[in-house]
């Protein structure tokens, strides 16, 4: 049978889900020949991502299609036909579907070897999908991979890299019936004669250097690592055709380095003046003249072309004073966010020591925010800051507050708690509108729990219940209270005990007995079955159960609502609308605080006693008075004789012209003393803007120019740098990402500054990872490619050694950052970053390191120009935004660095 008769015989199918081969007009064969032997086939998997690939000895560079093409011109006692996929798959329902139907083509082609006596060869490209869409087709494909030797019928199938891991490897069964051939790309020889021989095909050979060919190469290698060769030199050489044939653009490098700039935006025509390095850096970059000088020495060299080919183009460690100082002590409590604990019992509080990454905390707002690293602090010395209404919190001296000067000031600035201290003692003594102050809570927002006991009900009963009887009876003068009580426990009826009392009991419905017309009254460990502790306590004895302080916001004002219909007063004085709360218990008392607080709400605590005449033993009584504006105070009542008076005090509210400050918004800072002792503190980086969080009494605390000049003085724009935050990269599982992010950044953008902020913040384990990179200039990235540093710049910032720049900031304050003070630190800064690193910073680390640059910390008046400096930038925005001149007066300037 002839090879056209074999064809036509294969119409039935081969419409269906067969092409023939593709032919491209990029490979030019010249001839074919038929030897006088044969040798047997082998289906292989094409995994350049080019699908680009050498046979032979004379590594003639063709496409795998074109390859199946080639191959059956060669080999004329097989036929060659590739399997249209994509019809197929658009074809096939589901993938039993498409399992039937791989297996009645490879049932038709053996019928077809079988009659014409021919062995078959199916070409299927895009393996992968077949996996990736079909277990059904997969499972029917192994037994006909493994018979297809018998049968006459050869299978060659192509794919890439990536999906061969992603979809196939997996599979071992399937793997093991096909041979796996990787296929590299060509070397530059081959590349260079595609290129001239695609510029002959569009008659410009003659317009073209053979050392631009060369360039096409080298740039395409360096600049676009992500694609293969020869694929991305036809492209790039392509696209300067076009440029040539439509602008009349010559054929040169200039024309080069703008195809690159615009499709890879590189700037390759960019140059370093060696000369300028320095007065570059220090035009932005104010007193650091010892820092710029040591950058400079070396970007002279890789400027020269005469650093190690073989490393990086440069790799610098800046270190500096700290400027993100946050310390708790490890033993402080801080609320958690649990969303899915199902034990109502469960207190979602944790020392701050036992903090994870991953664990949420609550910002400023109430809100869950993520924990994204914890970092222990050691042995610290203690500071202990007291606010208005009692509240204390003991933190670090460089724990980082956010504050005001004034209540009517809106914006907040940051500082220290000792710089807080200095603050605070040169505000006003007794003066309530200067000082300091810091954000005010907000109410958290933990998730509603399901408890057995209303949180009204709780309030009321933990206030008027009778606790000490064996049936449920509550002691109030308000009918309101009683009924709505009577109502949440299910009773049938509720009346007093005497129609002069004030004790109400409950009843269920159910008679004593068949025999008495007795009622049965509810019982209080009944309604209280699931907290016995609250059993036969008295008054001066009684507390909130935890639980209840951890409820939902609606559950807490619920709370609220029963403690405060019950013992709380609202009391007009004028103008002046007080809510207060009296109660016999302390830790009652303490608990309501705490309820409060968070809420949202400041209040103060008084012990005293109501009667002069009581004898010296008598318990005192406890009042808390709430601060709060009048328009919030609705919230605490839903008895309508104490809602009236809430009422008049929102009118008011709305009426008032001067309408006072809200208390929720801040709280001052009464003093901070510094105790004689030392503890072991912990700091936390949180996934929020702001970085402030709440403690366990829910007071609100906290949590590079350099770069950019050298991204814009190297590669003429700021955006050539790639920013990882170190402190994502904490724990040891986080190695494998951080190799993934880094190699996938810097495999698409290879030609820019590599920043690593806070490089002390990883674990030890990436920091160990960067040794193959400052020492080789390559990883190995996920897909097992090699990816290159040796055009990158390597930044890290580190904070390490903190205590020797601060030191230097008191006692060696340099203007313009010479580095006549600083230099004889240099080897106590290194020592320093080694000891207090813990291990993340070994000394071949630092020895792989070209240069470890010191900044000196900025004095008072190199902050002033700095700030002059953003005024300035500022001055021209508004002249070009408005036309408007804005004058700027000195006295600016000092506020914004002293305040």
């Amino acid at each position: 049978m002839s090879r056209d008769n074999l064809i036509a015989g294969l119409d039935a199918f081969k419409n269906k889900f067969v092409k023939r081969p593709r032919r491209y007009d990029d490979i030019c064969i010249k001839s074919v020949e038929k030897l006088d032997k044969q040798v047997s086939m082998t289906c292989i998997y094409v995994e350049a991502d080019s699908h680009l690939f050498q046979c032979g000895y004379n590594h003639v560079v063709t496409h795998n299609t074109a390859l199946v093409q080639g191959t059956m011109l060669h080999d004329t006692g097989r036929d060659y036909l590739e399997v249209d996929l994509s019809r197929m798959i658009a074809d096939a329902k589901d993938g039993n579907e498409m399992g039937a139907m791989l297996k009645m083509l490879f049932d038709e082609v053996a019928d077809t070897v079988k009659t014409s006596g021919r062995d078959i060869v199916l070409f299927i490209d895009e393996f992968h999908q077949i996996v990736q869409l079909s277990e059904s087709a997969v499972e029917a494909l192994k037994p006909l991979l493994a018979d297809s030797g018998t049968r006459g019928v050869r299978v060659i199938a192509a794919t890439t890299y990536i999906e061969f891991r992603k979809w196939i490897a997996p599979n071992l069964p399937l793997v093991e019936r096909l041979q796996r051939i990787n296929l590299p790309e060509p070397k530059k020889e081959v590349v260079i004669s595609i290129l001239q021989g695609m510029s002959q095909r569009y008659g410009i050979e003659s317009d073209v250097d053979f050392t631009l060919f060369e360039l096409i190469y080298e740039y395409t290698n360096r600049y676009i690592p992500s694609q293969s060769q020869p694929r991305k030199s036809l492209l790039l050489l392509d696209a300067m055709i076009g440029w040539h044939r439509a602008y009349n653009r010559p054929f040169d490098t200039q024309l080069l380095g703008d195809v690159i700039y615009e499709s890879e935006g590189v700037n390759v025509s960019f140059s370093i003046d060696a000369a300028e390095i320095r007065n570059k850096l220090d035009e932005r970059v104010l007193s650091q003249k010892f820092a710029t000088r040591m950058i400079e020495q070396r970007l002279q060299i890789c400027a020269a072309d005469l650093n190690n080919k073989k490393r990086p183009m440069g790799s610098f460690l800046f270190s500096g004073s700290t400027g993100v100082g946050k310390a708790l002590l490890d033993s402080e409590e801080i609320p958690v966010y649990l969303a899915r604990c199902r034990n109502y019992r469960t207190i979602p509080v944790k020392r701050n020591g036992d903090l994870q990454v991953g664990d949420y905390v609550y910002n400023r707002l109430g809100e869950p925010v993520r924990v994204a690293g914890v970092y222990p602090q050691g042995m610290q010395d203690v500071y202990e800051l007291t606010l208005s209404d009692g509240r204390k919190i003991k933190c670090s001296g460089n724990h980082l507050w956010a504050y005001k000067r004034r209540q009517a000031n809106k914006n907040w600035l940051t500082a220290t708690t000792e710089g807080l201290m200095q603050k605070l003692a040169t505000a006003t003594p007794g003066s309530s509108s200067a000082g300091v102050f810091i954000p005010m809570n907000q109410p958290v927002e933990y998730p509603k729990k399901t408890f057995p006991v209303d949180p009204y009900l709780m309030g009321v009963c933990i206030n008027a219940g009778c606790l000490t009887e064996p049936q449920m009876a509550i002691d109030t003068l308000d009918e309101h209270i009683a009924l709505r009580c009577g109502e949440i426990m299910g009773a049938v009826s509720c009346d007093r005990r005497n129609p002069d009392a004030h004790t109400w009991v409950y009843w269920n419905g159910e008679y004593v007995s068949k025999t008495s017309n007795a009622k049965r009254r509810i019982q209080t460990k009944t309604v209280l079955a699931a907290f016995p502790e609250l059993i036969g306590k008295k008054s001066y004895d009684r507390r909130i159960p935890e639980c209840y302080l951890y409820g939902s916001v609606e559950q807490r004002w619920e709370l609220v609502r029963g403690l405060f219909d019950t013992a709380g007063y609202i009391t007009r004085f004028d103008d002046r609308f007080s809510v207060t709360y009296w109660t016999s218990s302390e830790d009652m008392a303490n608990d309501i605080r705490k309820l409060l607080w968070s809420l949202g709400v400041s209040t103060t605590l008084v012990a005293r006693k109501r009667r002069r005449n009581r004898p010296a033993h008598y318990r005192p009584e406890f009042k808390i008075t709430v601060r709060l504006s009048n328009l919030q105070k609705l919230d605490f009542f839903s008895l309508p004789r104490k809602l009236e008076v809430a009422k008049q005090a929102v009118e008011y509210y709305k009426t008032d012209k001067i309408r006072r400050l809200r208390y929720n918004e801040y709280i001052q800072v009464t003093s901070i003393e510094k105790l004689g002792y030392q503890e072991p503190m912990t700091c936390i980086y949180l996934d929020d803007e702001e970085h402030l969080y709440q403690t366990g009494e829910y007071i609100v605390t906290h949590n590079t120019e350099v770069s950019k000049s050298l991204a814009a003085l190297l590669f003429g724009s700021e955006d050539a740098m790639i920013r990882l935050d170190m402190t994502e990269f904490t724990n040891p599982d986080s190695l494998e990402r951080f190799r993934a992010e880094l190699t996938n950044r810097v495999w698409a953008r290879p030609f820019s500054i590599v920043l690593l902020d806070e490089i002390e913040k990883a674990c030890a384990q990436v920091t160990r990872l960067l040794l193959q990179v400052l020492d080789d200039g390559r990883l190995m990235d996920e897909n097992n490619r090699i990816v290159s540093f040796l055009n990158c710049y390597i930044i890290m910032t580190t904070n390490a050694g903190a205590e020797v720049f601060k030191t230097i900031a008191q006692y060696n304050a340099d203007d313009e950052g010479s580095g006549s003070k600083i230099m004889s630190y240099n080897k106590v800064i290194r020592q320093s970053i080694v000891e207090t690193s813990g291990g993340k910073f070994p000394p071949e680390l630092l020895g792989r390191i070209d240069v470890v640059v010191p900044f000196q910390p900025l004095s008072e008046e190199t902050q002033k120009r700095i700030a002059t400096m953003n005024l300035k930038k500022l001055r021209d925005r508004v002249w070009q935004i408005h036309g408007v001149t804005l004058g700027i007066s000195k006295k600016v300037v000092r506020y914004l660095v002293e305040d």
